[in-house]
């Protein structure tokens, strides 16, 4: 089977450029936890990063008399984790009939493969987004797919997985204020700061809105029957004025590779995440092969990311593929900075 790359159109460069360009155009409500998980470029197969840290609650120094010995300080229990980070991909086809149909429209043909370029950068960046969310969530990240077998242990600390005694979807009985300053006592414990952000999903955020708790603390008289509605802005004002942050929503869904549809976090989750701007890991992008071909015309200092090209297919069915690649995967090196609630 005769394939060869095809830049009549429209080169490697272009295809490359034009997808990562989207990706960085992305709307805001998209891809959100990229804000956690920066992408990270790095030319290199592999990742590695250190389980544990040195953040969190800072060891004293000891004053010493003089001419004496300073005291030994003790480290944090760092280890070394590597890996290898994943291959991930996306095709296209422009089959026989449809060039048939495009034959000799330059510009027709350019779009199309230029329009395949994008759909393919957001469909791995989509799947990036859901191993984010296992990350999250889970403390690791599971792949099961295509024959790829592979899983990454961040080793969240167990005390950082958390369930309410009482669900909040049982709103007369449910003391969720409570649950939330005592997890903050957990994350501050651990880490010597507080979270700076829970995200969690609409239907936790509307179950926090109907909880007897909330409503008595913003309607004292709510036991003698006058209540009014407790709004959001009310919630997360009650929030602040307990130390805790204001509730940011995020229900994203994507459709798998399957065809099935499923949130990026489950509906019943909620989490501490640290202050905005202060990341917990990155998105590595690492090195493909295709990016180092000479024929795709990638500089060696954008060879990291995404890269797309388009191949020809000599003989019949005479084909065109637009086929992206990338290697990569979150990676989540301050696990702890993290809290996972089973609230609902």
């Amino acid at each position: 089977m005769a394939i060869e790359l095809y830049a009549d159109y429209v080169t490697p460069a272009e295809l490359t450029g034009y997808a990562r360009g989207a990706l960085a155009d992305r709307p805001e409500n998209q891809f959100q936890l990229l804000d956690v998980f920066p992408a990270e470029n790095v030319p290199d197969l592999n990742y590695r990063f250190n389980r544990g840290t040195d953040a969190g609650l800072l060891q004293a120094a000891a004053f010493r008399a003089f001419d004496a010995e300073p005291g030994f300080g003790k480290r944090d229990g760092l280890s070394r984790v590597t890996g290898e980070l994943p291959a991930i991909g996306q095709q296209y086809t422009l089959g026989e009939y449809d060039q048939l149909k495009l034959r000799n429209a330059e510009q027709e043909v350019r779009d199309l493969l230029l329009r395949d370029a994008v759909r393919i950068a957001r469909q791995i960046e989509t799947r990036f987004e859901i191993a984010r969310g296992q990350a999250l969530v889970e403390g690791k990240v599971t792949i099961a797919e295509n024959d790829v077998y592979a899983e990454v242990d961040f080793g969240r600390s167990s005390s950082h997985s958390v369930a309410p005694s009482t669900l909040w979807s049982v709103h007369a009985t449910a003391t969720p204020l409570d649950d939330l300053q005592s997890w903050r006592d957990t994350y501050v414990a651990t880490n010597g700061a507080a979270p700076g952000r829970i995200l969690t999903s609409t239907a936790v955020r509307n179950h926090l809105l109907r909880c007897t708790q909330i409503i008595e603390m913003i309607y004292p008289l709510a036991a003698s029957g006058s209540v009014g509605q407790v709004t959001v802005t009310m919630l997360n004002q009650l929030l602040s004025d307990f130390d805790l942050p204001a509730i940011e929503v995020y229900d994203a869904q994507v459709k798998t590779s399957t065809g099935t549809t499923q949130r990026v976090i489950a509906a019943d989750k909620l989490i501490f995440l640290p202050p905005a701007g202060m990341p917990l890991g990155a998105t590595l992008w690492g090195l493909t092969l295709e990016a180092q071909e000479p024929e795709y015309g990638i500089g060696a200092a954008d060879q990291p990311g995404i890269v797309v090209g388009a191949f020809k297919q000599k003989t019949t069915p005479i084909t065109v593929f637009t086929v992206g690649s990338a290697i990569g995967l979150p990676i989540m090196a301050n696990p702890d900075a993290t809290l996972v609630a089973d609230v609902a």
